[in-house]
């Protein structure tokens, strides 16, 4: 019996074999991610909930939960650790919280220079209400979202594939996610294709080189807090829907620029072992 316990544990922790189990994992993960997220959708379509139904923030984090608790010890273990790796550079916490807000400033600019009004004084000056909303969507959208997406599969699916690879997996994922907000009218089908996948790009990026999870979360707080939460509620209409195109293609501007520099950088000295240096 002991020995048939020991080969089981060294069995987990055979890479080989992590690497084999990783698919299986990613599905059950994303599979519960949609369960999850699309509940409210569920109830609402049995005529447990009347409300509009929307999606659940937590979802993700819930998936990662049940995933590593099926998978066994091991996997949960290997999850807290992931969430309490916090520590990195001053300059890439900076960085996420300044450059989402940098990409919706620009966008409104743009946005203004093809004919939508800049915002009001009397709307500008709503900015001391951002603290709280940040706090509150950072704790149930951004923690709710990505320690599921980014501190649970994200380092899975780079032990096994390329970065590129890991990508089109994650924004693959969040897409079908999301696909409910998109058919209510939430969300554009711009924003979903164009700007999910660009910002997917971007986080994926700072967790490929700090191995910080909560830079993703961040990120995602902020773009919700100053973009969906404060400036595109100073348009509406043609003016709002070509904020979110702007937008996005700010954010694929972004990630274009970083995926060039990643290539040179790479070409010259980075070999794949240094993946979570900073």
């Amino acid at each position: 019996m002991a020995s048939d316990e020991s080969q089981s544990k060294k069995s987990e922790n055979n890479p080989e074999n992590s690497g084999r189990k990783t698919p299986r994992r990613m599905l059950l993960f994303f599979v519960l991610a949609c369960a999850f997220g699309w509940v409210f959708y569920l109830l609402h379509a049995v005529g447990v909930d009347p409300t509009e139904p929307s999606n659940l923030p937590l979802g993700p984090l819930l998936a990662a939960a049940v995933t590593a608790a099926v998978v066994g010890r091991t996997e949960l273990r290997k999850w807290w650790r992931q969430l309490l790796t916090l520590r990195a550079r001053t300059g890439w916490y900076v960085l996420a919280f300044v450059a989402p807000v940098v990409i919706i400033v620009l966008a409104v600019l743009a946005n203004y220079a093809l004919g939508a009004p800049l915002p009001t004084s009397s709307q500008l000056a709503t900015w001391p209400e951002l603290p709280i909303s940040f706090l509150f969507i950072l704790i149930f959208i951004g923690i709710g979202e990505e320690a599921g997406w980014m501190a649970f599969a994200a380092p899975r699916l780079l032990d096994r594939y390329s970065l590129m690879t890991a990508w089109v997996i994650l924004t693959t994922g969040r897409f079908v996610w999301h696909l409910p907000l998109v058919f209510s009218g939430e969300l554009s089908w711009t924003l979903v294709i164009i700007g999910q996948s660009a910002f997917q790009f971007l986080v994926l990026w700072l967790f490929y080189r700090t191995d910080v999870w909560l830079l993703a979360a961040i990120w995602h707080t902020v773009l919700n807090t100053v973009g969906g939460g404060y400036f595109f509620q100073m348009v509406d209409g043609a003016n709002q829907a070509r904020l979110g195109v702007l937008m996005s293609l700010g954010y694929a501007l972004a990630a274009g620029a970083v995926y060039l520099a990643l290539r040179r950088r790479t070409k010259s000295s980075v070999g794949p072992e240094e993946r979570y240096t900073t």
